[in-house]
């Protein structure tokens, strides 16, 4: 039950994290945390973002669960990589974007990554060393959600479709 509360918690606050910059009129800080522009990665953060919140609630939880960083990694790992398999097949094929179905491959991507993260949460538990993957997994997760807005590679995931232009600092 708590994995389904923290899909539609990640839906709904990854749908306000898409547009939480332009409300707080572009605010920087803010720009760490939410989408600062329609590039895949922007759209990747609104659910890395989203899904450490929600660990928070699920560390209380699941404290004494061995698998918890492993099983929230390899979630996210399925999520990150459903928008970029999907999005990028439908577009390939299409030649443009459809809103409708970019929603539907978010929402698709989160309930799967949060199934896969049940499976894992609740098979017999893993040793220490694979939970220590899982949490170093989830720092380089971390790290790059929080850099590569203002330090962002010069390719596809980071080039916002609309402005040509990659990253926060080149936003406008």
């Amino acid at each position: 039950m708590l994995e389904i509360i923290g899909a539609i918690f990640v839906i709904l606050v990854g749908s306000l994290f898409h547009f939480l910059y332009n409300l707080t009129n572009n605010n920087k800080i803010v720009g760490y945390f939410t989408a600062v522009n329609e590039s895949t990665w922007e759209h990747i953060k609104l659910i890395i973002g989203p899904s450490f919140l929600w660990l928070i609630v699920e560390y209380h939880f699941y404290f004494f669960n061995n698998n918890l960083f492993f099983a929230k990694f390899v979630g996210m790992l399925v999520m990150i990589s459903m928008i970029l398999i999907l999005f990028y097949t439908y577009t390939f094929f299409t030649r443009k974007n459809y809103l409708i179905i970019d929603i539907s491959i978010f929402i698709l991507s989160v309930l799967s990554g949060q199934y896969i993260f049940s499976l894992l949460l609740n098979m017999m538990n893993f040793n220490n060393l694979i939970n220590h993957i899982g949490i170093f997994g989830l720092i380089i997760i971390f790290l790059k959600y929080l850099t590569r807005t203002y330090v962002p590679k010069k390719n596809f995931l980071f080039k916002d479709p609309i402005t040509g232009k990659y990253g926060i600092n080149n936003h406008f």
